[in-house]
């Protein structure tokens, strides 16, 4: 038994470096776009969700502009985590993908 390590290249790997760099700005591409389209998503919801959210609890005790304003802040920090979540999650696969080597570029 040997100490030494032999490097095995699995049929269908990416070898090269540059097609792994590739491959790797790619997925951070597909990336950055699904967590912009589920910031985007989130955003009307998360602010007419918390606008509703606080109009149930304070709004006999406050201004209507009070409600709405803090309900808009808090439904875009919670659009930002949210979004930014769901968007990774969404395209967790093609990570997984390229890191497995099993990559297909020009999509």
């Amino acid at each position: 038994m040997s100490s030494e390590l032999i490097p095995t290249s699995p049929a269908g790997t990416v070898t090269s470096f540059d097609t792994a760099l590739a491959a790797e700005r790619q997925a951070e591409s597909i990336m950055m776009r699904s967590i912009t389209k589920s910031i985007v998503i989130g955003l009307p919801v998360g602010i007419v969700f918390f606008i509703a959210l606080l109009a149930i609890a304070i709004s006999d005790k406050s201004e209507w502009y009070v409600v709405v304003g803090v309900g808009t802040i808090m439904g875009v920090i919670g659009a930002v985590m949210f979004g930014m979540l769901g968007g990774v999650t969404l395209v967790a696969h093609v990570l997984e993908d390229v890191d497995k080597g099993h990559v297909e570029l020009g999509a």
